[in-house]
């Protein structure tokens, strides 16, 4: 029987065409796919220029010889022409919420017992002490579930809570469970040696590390025989070492008593908080390009102190407990029988992750030469999906599924954490080098003209109004700017390179003393804006 007809899947009318010897045939509706696939991304359908033409005899010839021989042939409708990958956009971050499921639940918890509660110090544990538990009994293609997340935030904020929050569930979990510990690491590692010894002889683990800013930092400014920079070096690495085929290296000394062997996968994940400028003024173009940049999940807060709770310190309830230590138990199981279970996804979520990867490429293709901007797209799919994987698994550690929620979740975490680390690239605020400056007083110009500016800055009004800003206003403006005040000539020294610069590329330019003087009874330098570049 011919089924040439049967092009309109879906459509009632087809199912009369199938053969009864068939038997029973399920329909899908894949109606809420598609709807999912819009929300995320629209679908460019444009023919590929070498696409293949099909035989208009096709159908005909193969009918005739399997015909001659006795066989049957069944039509089938010639298959589409290939089609361009789907090109994805993605609405505006949406603020944080917290996490669906129980990884929602637990960041609600060590929230609501926070000395001084703040969400994103919460969720950042939360996501850190799955991590630690789930990240090697797990895994999704070619991965564990390890993550590195940095939480940037003001000092006195209540970061601390990330540490007294964890550190309480461990003591409780612990009276059940005396291995549940072993999960959680406070350490401070110095070397990548020492952290290399760590992670062979515990291969599933979250460490909590204070003060996480001035680390990179100390790596930022490390040289290459450093301990600090061998941590660096294993950080990167490590990274990539939680699926269930990856090995790690070990370590040879001159005495074989110190010698360590490689080790199947271990799953070393880490998060920590830092302020803003000791963070983004440690990043350099060399962790962009190495790749050490784009291994971090960021989470910001940018909120003021909020006021302390009266129930601080309180446990978590019996039935979080039991549900931490029966998901410590299977990872241990797992571990112990070297297994990884694989963390299935639903169909629309699937669909959700596979358009972001795309929307990542896309982002990273159009970055050209540009490394920082590069790796703010480089393994964000990879993040989302470990993220997911985790909620997926605290969900349901037996059998576990990326559900729709996980997936959008997770989604906006990284996107708000990439939409956040742009604009501070644009101001010039990541970086200490001549274009992290460059970038800042671009930023500034743009303000300026754009901006009322403050009294306190006296600033002649007819000044601004004919674009022309004053020298004294940049000096206040770049004083405290990491990219100036950490010059080795000095913050004005950084600036006069910084404006000549800006000259020489036909920004700005230096209006004559006596016509300011005479014009704007200002007896100080003054700079006409003439030009300033797009923001990216």
């Amino acid at each position: 029987m011919s089924m040439g007809n049967n092009a309109g899947i879906g459509n009632d009318a087809m199912h009369t065409d199938v053969p009864e010897y068939l038997g029973p045939v399920t329909w899908v509706d894949v109606s809420r796919i598609y709807e999912q696939a819009a929300r995320i991304g629209e679908a460019d359908t444009v023919e590929a220029e070498d696409a293949p033409e099909v035989d208009p005899n096709y159908h005909a010839d193969m009918r005739r010889i399997m015909d001659s021989r006795g066989l049957f042939f069944m039509d089938v409708p010639a298959p589409p022409a290939p089609v361009k990958r789907r090109r994805a956009t993605l609405p505006t971050p949406a603020p944080l919420d917290w996490p669906p499921g129980f990884a929602g639940e637990l960041a609600q918890f060590i929230y609501g017992t926070a000395p001084r509660p703040v969400k994103e110090v919460a969720i950042v544990a939360a996501l850190g002490l799955l991590a630690g538990l789930c990240g090697k009994g797990w895994n999704i293609p070619q991965s564990g579930l390890n993550l590195y997340i940095v939480l940037i935030a003001r000092s006195a904020v209540g970061k601390e809570a990330m540490h007294s929050g964890i550190g309480a569930i461990i003591k409780a979990c612990s009276r059940d469970n005396p291995f549940f510990h072993k999960f959680v690491d406070f350490a401070e590692y110095v070397s990548g040696p020492a952290l290399l010894k760590a992670c062979i002889g515990n291969p599933c683990f979250v460490n909590v590390s204070g003060e996480l800013g001035r680390k990179i930092k100390t790596m930022a400014d490390a040289r290459s025989d450093s301990p600090q920079h061998t941590l660096q070096t294993q950080l990167t690495n490590l990274y990539h070492k939680s699926g269930p085929q990856a090995i790690v290296g070990g370590l040879g000394y001159s005495s074989q008593d110190n010698n360590v062997s490689s080790v199947a996968g271990v799953s070393y994940s880490v998060i920590g908080e830092t302020t803003p400028g000791t963070f983004l003024e440690s990043l350099t173009k060399n962790m962009a390009e190495n790749g050490f940049l784009s291994r971090w999940l960021v989470v910001e807060y940018a909120g003021e102190r909020p006021l302390k709770n009266p129930r601080a310190n309180v446990a978590p309830p019996e039935a979080m407990r039991a549900a931490l230590n029966n998901m410590a138990t299977q990872a241990d199981m797992l571990i112990a029988k070297d297994q990884s279970q694989f963390v299935e996804r639903e169909v629309g979520a699937g669909l959700s992750l596979d358009l972001f990867s795309n929307y990542c490429d896309d982002r990273i293709n159009e970055s050209g030469e540009d490394e920082l901007r590069r790796q703010m797209w480089n393994r964000a799919h990879l993040k989302a999906l470990r993220v997911a994987a985790l909620l997926a698994v605290a969900d349901n550690y037996i059998a576990p599924v990326i559900r729709q929620q996980h997936a959008d979740w997770a989604i906006n975490i990284v996107h708000r954490d990439i939409v956040a680390f742009a604009k501070r690239l644009d101001s010039g605020d990541v970086g200490t080098g001549d274009e992290a400056r460059q970038d800042k007083l671009f930023t500034i110009l743009r303000e300026y003209l754009t901006q009322e500016v403050p009294a306190s800055y006296k600033v002649h009004p007819e000044m601004k109004k004919n674009d022309i800003v004053p020298l004294h206003y940049l000096q206040k403006r770049t004083a405290r700017a990491a990219a100036f005040y950490d010059h080795r000539f000095g913050a004005n020294r950084a600036l006069d390179d910084a404006i000549g610069a800006l000259i020489a590329g036909g920004y700005v330019m230096e209006v004559q003393r006596d016509k300011v003087v005479e014009g704007y009874s200002y007896h100080g330098k003054g700079f006409r804006i003439l030009r300033l570049p797009d923001p990216d």
